[in-house]
């Protein structure tokens, strides 16, 4: 029984810890990565969603948030958008939530508007093993 075989029929992939045992990989990404804590209860993140929706479809579909977004801005009053392939889009939301309010974040992420884009970061988990390359 070759490597290869082993693999396949055994989906657990098990993780060393980095840095002489002090943290695992999901633990370092939610340190570093994620740069914000649980918004229900501060605790550590797992998960983090950002939602983006389209200039022109915020102008036209939600005028109050556009005012809003650009009287918050820092900068001055306009919108502050990210180029993209699908135009120019702006960064309405992003939360992060613990292992205990994954689910409940991941619901209301899926009742947001046809028109706005979610995008999650899970980080690396499990199964999803980390690739590295040399440079």
């Amino acid at each position: 029984m070759g490597r290869r075989d082993r693999l396949q029929n055994n989906p657990v992939i098990h993780r060393t810890k980095l840095f002489k045992g002090i943290a695992t990989a999901e633990e370092v990404h939610a340190q570093h990565g994620f740069r914000q804590r649980c918004m229900a209860c501060g605790g550590p993140p797992v998960i983090q969603i950002k939602t983006f929706v389209q200039l022109m479809e915020l102008i036209v579909k939600q005028p109050r948030l556009a005012a809003e977004i650009a009287r918050r801005n820092p900068d001055g009053p306009f919108i502050p958008s990210i180029p993209s392939k699908l135009g120019n889009l702006v960064l309405v939301a992003k939360v992060a939530a613990c292992k205990f309010h994954q689910k409940e974040l991941e619901k209301q992420a899926a009742k947001a508007p046809s028109y706005f884009i979610v995008e999650i970061d899970r980080g690396p988990g499990a199964d999803k093993p980390i690739v590295q390359v040399a440079g």
